[in-house]
């Protein structure tokens, strides 16, 4: 019987609290209040005028002897004081829970937003406010457009001159001025890029126009160049001479008069970005951009000998580029410790050849794109400097052999073994573009096998049941090429060490050597122990070979690297 009486009670309270709720207006003596749904005063008639919106639970409402409105809630609480030219409930779906307030300040318009509980989340300052699904577009006087976030901070600075929306469902920024189809246009001066559907700038803004060639991939033009772009990174940097566009899996686009087909040229790109929304930059400031990849490797990380006790010459070597490739994360074939070889041999050229930073490139998980933007650079570099530079060129990762014309391919991370000559990159196009420089000299170092293995000697391909013995190509011109292994053999790792086995005794010898490291005395070092340890640790051979083109095949044993 207790417990009844206070379920009774606790009943009747309940009603009494929904009796307490404003469901509409009703007039006396030429005012107006709010009043409950058995007639009874919520607020007593104090308004000149008022409406209440039961679907958004408010009422707007403006005070005696003014034209301002304000809001109150359901229990008659003033949640937005009555100071504003304008109120607007919005449809509080989804996509606007909120009610837009505006005030006209010598002919201008401002806009700001508030939400159903009387936070104030834009303030009235903008002349133009749209909310979304993820965010709030706001637009300045000065013509610049930003976003808000619904938390009331900036998600986008205001200072973009133009948002062109480049998907349908709208579930971030809406475009504010659209043409055409909403994802080509003329670009009018200033640099564009991307934000994702969480304002997140995935595409820097650097390019001069951006067109959208299917879901979250792109195609980016800067100096009349066009490139590509898909999840958030470039694959193809702009070389190409018009515009890319993608069918059937297949790239077209012209570079030198040519048409080029790329065949998966984002197969693992692992796209899954949502919606985006194009950015424009209309004054000088551009976005930098940030080159570096959060990759993270699968496997321990560097603790051995050759990671310790670095030597540290005090020469400068500024004519000398280095680029690095190191690629590990394949998505069905991983390479042991390929990260740990190409960030160790990265401190090696600063430290022990005295290469500053900023001529070290590192591409790690490089694409087909990465590996082209490499070789550009190189063009770029070897043009400016005119034949006083040096290029060191090392790759760590998988190696594959064309079957039919048994040629040697570098694999980026986005290659495909079936289709090699389509997504490799030849390590004859690698020698002849070398070759066509004009450089004072190029070293190239491999640690890759071409026989089609893996390090942990499995094959590559499940297709292929023996290792392919590829015919060796030659480099010219002042071009010296130092690789891991011949033939069809397997270039392996060192486990205890946690690298690959030729780049542990490559930097084992660059350690003992220390400073004015000759070629050749590298090179009978690095040769002599891996032979020797592939088949202590593996019972396998494994011969590095050196490689002069005919320019140096008298003098390289004597070339100090770097110099």
């Amino acid at each position: 019987m207790k417990y009844t009486f206070y379920i009774i009670i606790l009943a009747l309270l309940s009603f009494a609290e929904i009796d307490a709720q404003i469901v509409g207006i009703r007039s006396h003596k030429n005012k107006v209040g709010f009043v409950d749904r058995n007639g009874k005063w919520i607020i007593t008639p104090i308004y000149s005028s008022a409406k209440w919106n039961n679907l958004q639970k408010i009422g707007i409402f403006t005070e005696t002897g003014s034209n301002k409105y304000g809001v109150v809630n359901e229990s008659g609480a003033v949640i937005i004081p009555c100071e504003y030219d304008e109120i607007h409930e919005g449809s509080f779906d989804e996509y606007q829970p909120y009610v837009y307030v505006s005030n006209k300040i010598n002919g201008i318009t401002y806009t700001g937003l508030f939400n159903k509980n009387g936070a104030n989340i834009v303030p009235c300052s903008f002349v133009e406010v749209l909310a979304y699904k993820n965010g709030v577009t706001v637009k300045d006087i000065n013509g610049k457009y930003g976003v808000i976030g619904y938390n009331g901070q900036n998600i986008l600075d205001v200072k973009y001159s133009n948002f062109i929306c480049l998907n349908s469902e709208r579930e971030y920024n809406i475009s504010l001025n659209i043409g055409g189809t909403g994802n080509e246009y003329r670009p009018d001066g200033g640099k564009w890029g991307i934000c994702n559907n969480l304002g997140v700038i995935i595409i820097p803004c650097e390019y001069d126009a951006i067109k959208l060639v299917t879901n979250d991939v792109y195609t980016v033009c800067l100096d009349g160049k066009w490139g590509l772009w898909a999840s958030g990174k470039e694959i193809f940097s702009c070389i190409y001479d018009e515009a890319i566009t993608i069918q059937d899996g297949v790239a077209r686009t012209k570079k030198d008069g040519e048409i080029r087909l790329i065949k998966d040229p984002i197969k693992y790109s692992n796209i899954a970005l949502g919606n985006n929304t194009s950015i424009k930059i209309g004054d000088n400031k551009v976005e930098k951009r940030n080159k570096v990849r959060n990759v993270i490797s699968r496997y321990p990380s560097p603790n051995s000998d050759v990671d310790i006790n670095i030597p540290k010459t005090q020469n400068i070597n500024d004519k000398t580029f280095a680029f690095i490739i190191a690629n590990e994360n394949y998505p069905t074939a991983p390479v042991p410790y390929s990260l740990n070889d190409g960030r160790m041999f990265k401190v090696y050229c600063n430290m022990a050849l005295g290469i500053p930073n900023k001529n070290i490139y590192m591409y790690e998980d490089a694409t087909f794109g990465d590996i082209v933007s490499a070789i550009e650079r190189m063009k770029k570099i070897a043009d400016v400097y005119d034949g006083d530079a040096n290029i060191i060129f090392y790759y760590a990762g998988h190696g594959f052999p064309e079957e039919n014309q048994q040629t040697a391919y570098l694999l980026p991370i986005d290659g495909n073994v079936s289709d090699i000559i389509t997504t490799g990159y030849s390590l004859a196009q690698l020698y002849k573009e070398l070759a066509s420089l004009n450089l004072k000299q190029s070293i190239v170092f491999i640690d890759a096998c071409f026989s089609g293995t893996k390090r942990e000697d499995v094959m590559l391909s499940k297709s292929r049941g023996v290792a392919i013995k590829v015919k060796q190509d030659y480099p010219t011109g002042k071009i010296l090429v130092f690789s891991a292994s011949q033939g069809d053999e397997t270039a392996h790792q060192i486990e205890e060490k946690h690298h690959g086995l030729f780049t542990y005794y490559l930097l084992k010898g660059m350690q003992l050597f220390r400073k004015d490291i000759k070629l050749g005395d590298l090179s009978e070092y690095v040769i002599k122990n891996v032979k020797r340890q592939s088949v202590v640790i593996n019972n396998k051979k494994q011969t590095p070979t050196v490689i002069p083109s005919m320019t140096i095949t008298n003098n390289w044993r004597n070339i100090v690297i770097g110099n």
